[in-house]
């Protein structure tokens, strides 16, 4: 049986994002895709607004417009063992057994560096530190911390939508994505379950476990990590840890953000002597970027206390 591309192509669309689902909250420039670039027409600056204008023939402005160019970044699995393919193609189950943790590090790897690209790097105004108790060894970002950690707190929260209010960002559309070792500060297990109630199924699809401040709350195990405390300098993703970073939270409008899926392909080499079966391998093509770059993101850094 021929390698059904589309039906394997079919699956990993719909379980990519899967517990990760807030990628899909961000502007889709998917068709913008080209030669691997995504490029996006952007408007002009805004027109002058007059009260009570004098002059009744106005002076002509010239709209310029520019372009929104981002690159498309390329992830791959490496080539697994397939066995019985014709089974597979006939079975989404044993499909779903044989691709989940393929799909899942995928997405996962796509939704770290996505994070990566919305957070905000080397800002003193756009990234904010924790102000709550220090929390003690209960709040270290990882094994080999040193030092302790202030608690995120509601008004933390506060202030970044202070700063989204000035820069007048929507209201509506706001999100807080919040890593594990910051998110337990936030809410008892009362306001937890009275949250829920709150929400309806589409927030929960979403992943969304409460609303702050406007904020809709959405945790995962990590979010982004932070080198320096007093420049706010991110940590480069998969780099090395250092004993004074801190976990950081990515806030964003979801009409200031975005992302673009390019094409998924899936590879076959059939009847391989050495494996005795077939070896298959999985491509994604993705991006990320944001419409301006001092607008509808903010980024909470845990306050740093030295030991």
């Amino acid at each position: 049986m021929a390698l059904q591309t589309e039906v394997w192509i079919q699956d990993i669309q719909e379980n990519l994002f899967y517990e990760n689902e807030f990628l899909n909250l961000a502007i889709d420039h998917s068709q913008y895709i080209v030669n691997k670039t995504v490029h996006i027409p952007q408007a002009g600056t805004l027109p002058t607004v007059v009260k009570n204008r004098a002059e009744l023939v106005a002076d002509l402005q010239t709209a310029t417009d520019s372009e929104i160019t981002y690159g498309v970044d390329n992830y791959t699995t490496d080539p697994f063992l397939v066995k019985n393919i014709e089974d597979l193609q006939i079975s989404y189950d044993k499909r779903q057994s044989l691709l989940g943790r393929h799909i899942a590090v995928i997405g996962d790897t796509i939704a770290s560096n996505t994070l990566q690209t919305w957070a905000i790097n080397a800002s003193t105004t756009l990234a904010i530190r924790t102000s709550g108790a220090d929390l003690g060894i209960d709040a270290l970002p990882h094994a080999t911390a040193t030092g302790t950690r202030k608690a995120l707190t509601k008004i933390d929260l506060a202030r970044a939508a202070a700063i989204m209010d000035k820069q007048k960002v929507p209201k509506q559309g706001r999100y807080a994505i919040i890593p594990t070792a910051m998110f337990y500060n936030l809410f008892t297990d009362a306001e937890l379950v009275a949250n829920r109630a709150r929400l309806n199924e589409d927030m929960i699809s979403k992943g969304v476990v409460g609303d702050i401040h406007g904020f809709k709350i959405i945790y995962r195990g990590e979010v982004t990590m932070y080198t320096d405390n007093a420049a706010n300098n991110l940590r480069a993703a998969g780099s090395a840890e250092a004993a004074t970073d801190c976990a950081g939270a990515v806030l964003f409008s979801q009409f200031a953000v975005t992302q673009a899926i390019g094409e998924i392909m899936v590879y076959l080499n059939e009847g391989e002597a050495r494996s005795y079966g077939d070896i298959m391998s999985a491509e994604v093509n993705q991006g990320a970027s944001f419409m301006r770059p001092d607008y509808g993101r903010v980024s909470i850094v845990q306050g740093y206390v030295a030991p």
